[in-house]
């Protein structure tokens, strides 16, 4: 067990290698009970008398180590010494290394530094972290830790490659079991000893290498870089994506409440409302000039100035019967003008709606808009259409008996409106006008809200994006179905 003394790290020590002969110096003597060489890479154990004695050989590091034994450093607002450094692999999947710096606090005991594909993770136990005593599994793929629920990531057992530096335990002969859990930016661990069956919990966090760089006085550009997502790297778009849900959600409500408050003060007022007849105008009475040939008795009379008493009478009952129809069959009624309004604040919305008792029909109509102080115009046109019918065994209908015109920005005075229907059928008898002003513009509300919406939209996406692209390096990803796409 690590020496602890809550004043000072304990004095260094230093011992021969038994296989190379090399001096070999301990920074916890006192506790250390192996020792592997720097130089030969010999894993050696200490006798009941202290003295070392060669277990096995192990292989060369294949990296040097960033963080050089026996430097130290105050890692939040702890203070350590860099004892060991292990290189690591998983049992099923060997091309999955890591490395893992031992560090020792004497007033705490030991925690490490795991970096792997370029992340680091402060990793500490119970002597660090007293409430992992109550750590346990929860349901399938999760574990709880002071109330919070993390999900399994990993489960495997680590292998050690190579390693250099002290332990106060033969961590040779250990056989493990790992789960790791992450709720980012934390990392929680369970390590369960096969021989012994004893379970231990440890607790890690993200950290950065600048912080890193910064304590142990190293600089930033020896540290390996970063390859993909750390297992329990923080997302920064998720951090985007809850401010900019915050920011947004006070956004929407203050928009609400506006829109209250100027639907309170000017609320929907009708201006006009009426219902007007259609009527379809009579066809023009050809009034060409005839010349005609009366007889009277023996004498023949030219009348060049007027046609035929007998035409004009036909012509006229033909008039009285027709109606003003165009080539396609469609006719054209006669227009109209409504009362004046008044629009006595502005600019404001102005809605025109029309309604018209359609069936299987259409009705289209220019509407004008005129301003009686200065004969401003805003003119459009707009259709009505009502299809209905039944067909394989189903009744369907298409359209509807009334549409609406929205008018923006519509400045106060004195208006009418010109109406000028065309249908294609004669049977129309009414249309139906109404127009309402401050009318409450909802597809502008709508649009301001998409709007308001698209950059935590945007944010929660990438955010997402990222936590697939994490989970790809898991065999328990809550994402199958995107990464199978």
């Amino acid at each position: 067990m690590a020496t602890l003394n809550p004043k000072a790290f304990p004095f260094s020590d230093q011992i021969i290698c038994p296989g190379c002969k090399q001096s070999i110096t301990l920074y916890d003597h006192i506790a250390a009970e192996a020792v592997a060489c720097p130089s030969c890479f010999t894993y050696s154990l200490f006798s009941d008398s202290g003295h070392p004695y060669v277990k096995e050989r192990l292989i060369r590091i294949a990296n040097k180590p960033v963080l050089p034994i026996g430097t130290t450093a105050t890692l939040r607002d702890i203070e350590y010494k860099v004892i060991a450094y292990i290189e690591k692999k998983e049992a099923a999947y060997t091309q999955y290394k890591w490395r893992e710096y031992m560090l020792y606090n004497y007033a705490k005991g030991y925690a490490f530094l795991a970096e792997f594909d370029g992340h680091w993770t402060l990793i500490a136990g119970k002597s660090f972290y007293p409430e992992l005593e109550k750590a346990k599994k929860s349901f399938s793929n999760t574990a709880l830790y002071n109330e919070m629920e993390f999900n399994l990531f990993n489960s495997y057992r680590p292998i050690i490659d190579s390693m250099i530096g002290e332990f106060d335990w033969d961590i040779r002969s250990e056989r493990i079991k790992a789960q790791e859990y992450i709720r980012p930016p934390f990392l929680l661990t369970m390590e369960q000893n096969l021989s012994t069956q004893q379970e231990d919990w440890y607790l890690g966090e993200y950290i950065e290498v600048a912080e890193i760089a910064e304590a142990f006085k190293i600089p930033a550009g020896n540290f390996p870089s970063k390859e993909g997502i750390g297992a329990n790297e923080p997302s920064k778009h998720r951090t985007r994506w809850n401010g900019a849900l915050t920011i947004s959600g006070f956004a929407i409500i203050a928009f609400l409440l506006v829109q209250l408050l100027v639907g309170w003060l000017r609320p929907e007022t009708v201006l006009l409302e009426h219902t007007y007849a259609l009527d379809l105008p009579p066809k023009p009475v050809d009034t060409t000039l005839k010349k005609s040939v009366m007889v009277t008795g023996n004498h023949k009379t030219t009348d060049s100035t007027a046609t035929s008493i007998g035409n004009i009478l036909q012509d006229s009952a033909t008039a009285i019967n027709s109606v003003n129809e165009d080539v396609v069959g469609n006719f054209e009624f006669k227009s109209f003008k409504t009362p004046t309004f008044t629009i006595p604040d502005g600019p404001v919305p102005l809605e025109v709606e029309l309604s018209s008792p359609l069936d299987n029909n259409w009705l289209s109509t220019t509407i004008e808009l005129v301003s009686e102080k200065d004969n401003q115009t805003w003119s459009l046109t707009k259709n009505i259409e009502y299809y209905h019918g039944y067909e394989d065994g189903e009744n369907w209908s298409e359209g509807g008996t009334h549409e609406t015109v929205l008018l923006s920005e519509i400045p106060p005075g004195k208006y009418h409106i010109n109406m000028y229907p065309y249908s294609g059928t004669r049977l129309l008898n009414s249309l139906d006008v109404k127009v309402t002003e401050a009318v409450t513009l909802w597809r502008n509300i709508l649009v301001t809200l998409l709007i308001l919406c698209l950059y935590p939209l945007y944010c929660w996406y990438r955010a997402r994006r990222f936590e697939v692209s994490r989970w790809m390096n898991s065999d328990f990803s809550p994402y199958q179905t995107d990464d199978d796409e």
